[in-house]
């Protein structure tokens, strides 16, 4: 006769058998695994280290410092931007400057200040997660060039 061993108290029973003699386990209930704690623990830390290391790639990478002045003395819109990588600067002549834009909704932030040249280019000056045409419409008046409002923003009739 063939026999199959009990997990629960080690005893020989026929295989046949749906419940132990000794202790009743039964054989054909179906057991639950139980999810270790320290793998759930292991999950968290790993999801906190990928959201770190994304916050401070965003910090290293992105614009940490952003300067810029509109010098009478050069006529020119001086921009310079300051990173962890690197640090760039635009100087942009009043008399390239054909007029100044405060887009809503723009590519890289929800407001921006773009001054278009001669040539068609546009050369971003500021942007801002906060509406910013105050400070489009000074540096309109102080290079007397011609100040345009742009909304980019979709509406639901759109």
């Amino acid at each position: 006769m063939e026999t199959k061993t009990c997990p629960s108290c080690g005893t020989d029973v026929p295989s046949v058998a749906s419940t132990c003699k000794s202790c009743f386990h039964d054989f054909n209930a179906v057991v639950e695994k139980k999810t270790n704690p320290l793998i759930i623990m292991l999950g968290f830390l790993v999801a906190m280290a990928v959201v770190g290391a994304a916050a401070f790639a965003h910090l290293y990478y992105y614009n940490a410092q952003e300067n810029i002045v509109v010098d009478a003395e050069t006529q020119s819109i001086v921009v310079t931007r300051v990173t962890a990588s690197k640090t760039t600067s635009d100087r942009i002549p009043f008399s390239d400057v054909v007029k100044v834009e405060h887009v809503m909704g723009g590519e890289t932030a929800m407001f921006e200040v773009i001054a278009v040249t001669n040539t068609g280019e546009r050369v971003l000056v500021q942007q801002s997660d906060k509406p910013i045409r105050g400070h489009a419409e000074h540096i309109a008046s102080i290079i007397d060039k011609p100040f345009e409002e742009i909304s980019l923003i979709k509406t639901f009739g759109d």
